[in-house]
C-alpha cells in the first residue's frame, strides 16, 4: 500500500532553493535528473516508510517521529502521522539543517 503523502511548505522551499542553486551552477538536466531521484526517493518512502533513519539533528524530537532519506546529495525529512507521509524538508546534504528550519520558519511567518 502507497501511503499518500503531502510537500509541506516548508519542503517547497528547500525544494525551490535546491532547484535555483544547481540550475544556476550545473544547469536544467541536471535538475531533471536531481528531480527525478527526489520524486524516485519520495516514492520509496510511500511504500517502505520505516526505511529511513532519524536524523541526528533530530534525534529525541518528537519521539523520534522525523526520519531522513538521501537522494544523491540530498536529504527528503519526513514523518507518518495517521497513514499519511509529511515532506518536511528536502536539503543538500551539506546543509546545516537546524540554521536552515530556523530562516524556513521565519520566512514563513
Amino acid at each position: 500500500m502507497l501511503l499518500q503523502y503531502r510537500v509541506l511548505p516548508t519542503a517547497r522551499i528547500g525544494i525551490d532553493e535546491l532547484r535555483g542553486y544547481i540550475v544556476r551552477t550545473f544547469g536544467w538536466e541536471t535538475w531533471r535528473e536531481t528531480s527525478a531521484q527526489l520524486q524516485e526517493a519520495i516514492a520509496q518512502i510511500r511504500q517502505f516508510p520505516e526505511s529511513g533513519h532519524v536524523p541526528v539533528e533530530l534525534e529525541g524530537f518528537a519521539d523520534g517521529t522525523f526520519r531522513q532519506v538521501l537522494s544523491g546529495k540530498n536529504r527528503v525529512i519526513y514523518q507518518v502521522r495517521d497513514d499519511v507521509l509529511y515532506v518536511h524538508l528536502v536539503c543538500d546534504t551539506r546543509r546545516d539543517v537546524q540554521a536552515l528550519l530556523q530562516r524556513i520558519v521565519l520566512r514563513l511567518l
